[in-house]
């Protein structure tokens, strides 16, 4: 029963920090009256909507009616460091919810799930024209990218590179937080128009935007050439595997002789044994009709595109890292 009504459980803490209730707790302990009355809500509403969040270990109930946050609750609000609220909103935005409702069509027909659910070809197609959900969208993969861009630092030396390019990097905030430690290194920002508009404050905030230069435009047309680095994060399991090479070619061009590839993905143990990264397989399966790959099946995507795997680098938690050069 746990398991079949995980839908419960996703929107319950959605509605809660889409409501801006958490937030009423931050300072302590509040009354589910006081904050429903504080924004207009439905009082006893409210309160089982917290009692529910109290069974998820959000909140918890310290009198009748009262509640605090506890440690795990802290994460969702907008103040903490690795806040993940903007995930969980993401998570239960239209895109992904109806989307995930379509899991039965793909599965018997192969065809992406988005394609039933959104009516588009392509799911980047569906956030262009909804540009309140796709900045919700870039907000969530920017605060994903916080609980994981300190073991980045730790496992690889960025400064020694003088240009890093991040290749479909969103608002910034991946090079930005990388470039913080990389004094000396310059950044080159690649990704749609529209999706750049919304860098500048990420950038001004981290306090590297004099050193970033911004460009756009689509990495299946052209990447701008001459870094010493090139990031990929979590680019390539939006993709199909010829959709991959096709980025990765468009790579390769723009590749100076002693340039790197970085990638970063989940990586799918090899079968049969065990993986974490396979639920989020199934995500891009449904989301964008591309998948997560284990080692091998990059290594493999990498030499159809002329690049030579160097060295696969293990972090701590469900992302890997692997280097690449052009061959």
């Amino acid at each position: 029963m746990q398991l079949g009504s995980g839908h419960w459980a996703a929107m319950t803490l959605s509605v809660a920090v889409r409501l801006g209730l958490l937030e009423g707790m931050e300072a302590g302990p509040a009354s589910a009256r006081e904050l429903a009355h504080q924004h207009g809500y439905h009082a006893d509403s409210v309160e089982r909507l917290l009692r529910g969040c109290a069974t998820l270990g959000v909140t918890r109930e310290v009198e009748a009616g009262v509640f605090g946050l506890t440690e795990l609750g802290l994460v969702l609000l907008p103040s903490h460091p690795r806040s993940l609220r903007d995930a969980i909103v993401m998570l239960t935005d239209p895109a992904h919810w109806h989307s995930w409702y379509q899991l039965e069509h793909t599965v018997t027909t192969g065809q992406p799930a988005y394609q039933k659910a959104l009516g588009v070809h392509n799911v980047f197609e569906y956030f262009a024209g909804q540009p309140e959900e796709s900045e919700r969208f870039n907000r969530s993969m920017a605060s994903l990218t916080r609980a994981f861009v300190q073991q980045l630092k730790g496992a690889y030396d960025i400064g020694r590179f003088a240009l890093i390019a991040d290749i479909g990097g969103g608002h910034g905030q991946f090079l930005g937080a990388l470039l913080q430690d990389a004094p000396n290194s310059r950044g080159l920002l690649f990704d749609l128009e529209a999706v750049l508009a919304g860098a500048d404050q990420e950038l001004e905030a981290l306090g590297v935007a004099g050193r970033v230069e911004k460009v756009a435009g689509s990495f299946f047309e052209t990447i701008p050439a001459g870094a010493d680095l090139y990031l990929l994060k979590h680019i390539l399991h939006d993709w199909t595997d010829e959709q991959c090479v096709q980025i990765l070619e468009k790579l390769a061009a723009a590749m100076k002789p002693g340039s790197a590839l970085l990638i970063s993905e989940m990586l799918l143990a090899e079968p049969p044994h065990f993986s974490p990264a396979a639920m989020m397989d199934l995500n891009m399966m449904v989301m964008t009709g591309g998948r997560e790959r284990t080692a091998s099946q990059y290594e493999k995507l990498l030499q159809s595109a002329g690049f030579k795997l160097t060295r696969l680098l293990p972090l701590e938690g469900p992302n890997q890292l692997i280097e690449a050069t052009y061959a």
